[in-house]
């Protein structure tokens, strides 16, 4: 064989492998739904944990914290998936989600920078989706929530904890809690007064507390309706909090930045608004009903 005819030989050949690869190796897909289903009383998550730590310092101001999810159903799942999200000082600080077919556990790690002192809430909604014969779809669910407290002040080494046990973290707890809690009655006053919504007319939860709910009714509700209630939560929060924030004006931000959403319970409990801002300050209002 010639020089020429092996080289245009050789030239095809990479062609035609260089075309297999771009046709065979896809990236994997987004996932753009989470989708609730009845509750599957056999499928239960032997293990479902959300864990913020304090790993190292990268100098005197910065540091790394390490943001773990773990969760473990009792049998596979269709489709398992998980969504956490980490807030500091009340605002979105990231997120983390995934999706898996057909296994039972999913694992998620995470390093995040910051700098001077703060409280870190991570809340997670684990999730898995069960196929049946004749087209019978059931689900399970589970929240896990931590937090931690780092402290950078000029009269103690940077540190982090989690129950304060001498009195300067007492204090320093304190200190962080109230500044938090001011900002976000403030805030939460203001997108009442923004949606001219009665004040005294529903409970106030953060996204953060609902983990109180996994026990116990929503006010209203009983336990069944209770776990439809955050099921659809999360199902409507993926597609319209985690996935990107929808503005008045038709353009999608990224929702980091953005404050807790703080849900409405109210008298009737047969609907329920999410109130928010995003990370410039404008104010998203979401609503979720109860079927029946």
């Amino acid at each position: 064989m010639s020089k020429w005819k092996f080289a245009i030989t050789l030239l095809i050949t990479s062609f035609c492998v260089g075309l297999f690869l771009v046709i065979t190796i896809k990236p994997e897909p987004l996932r753009d739904a989470l989708i609730f289903f009845p509750i599957d009383p056999n499928a239960t998550f032997e293990e479902s944990t959300s864990r913020i730590q304090f790993q190292a310092m990268e100098d005197e101001d910065e540091y790394t914290l390490d943001w773990t999810v773990t969760s473990v159903l009792n049998q596979d799942a269709y489709l398992r998936q998980d969504v956490s999200l980490l807030f500091e000082d009340g605002y979105l600080k990231d997120t983390l989600s995934t999706w898996k077919e057909n296994t039972s556990t999913i694992q998620m790690e995470k390093d995040i920078k910051s700098d001077d002192s703060g409280n870190y809430r991570v809340v997670t909604f684990h999730h898995a989706e069960l196929h049946y014969p004749n087209d019978e779809i059931k689900s399970a669910q589970k929240l896990s929530f931590d937090q931690l407290y780092v402290i950078d002040s000029p009269l103690s080494p940077l540190h982090a904890f989690r129950i304060p046990e001498t009195e300067e973290e007492k204090e320093s707890k304190r200190i962080l809690d109230y500044i938090i809690k001011q900002q976000q009655d403030y805030d939460w006053d203001s997108l009442f007064d923004y949606y001219n919504l009665p004040k005294d007319g529903y409970l106030r939860i953060a996204l953060t507390d609902l983990v109180l709910y996994e026990e116990k009714p929503l006010p209203g509700l009983t336990q069944e309706k209770t776990a439809q209630f955050l099921g659809g939560l999360w199902e409507g929060l993926y597609k319209h909090y985690v996935l990107g924030i929808t503005k008045q004006d038709g353009t999608t931000v990224s929702p980091v930045g953005s404050t807790v959403p703080v849900i409405l319970v109210p008298k009737s409990a047969d609907h329920f608004f999410v109130l928010f801002r995003t990370s410039d300050g404008e104010p998203i209002q979401l609503l979720q009903t109860l079927q029946n």
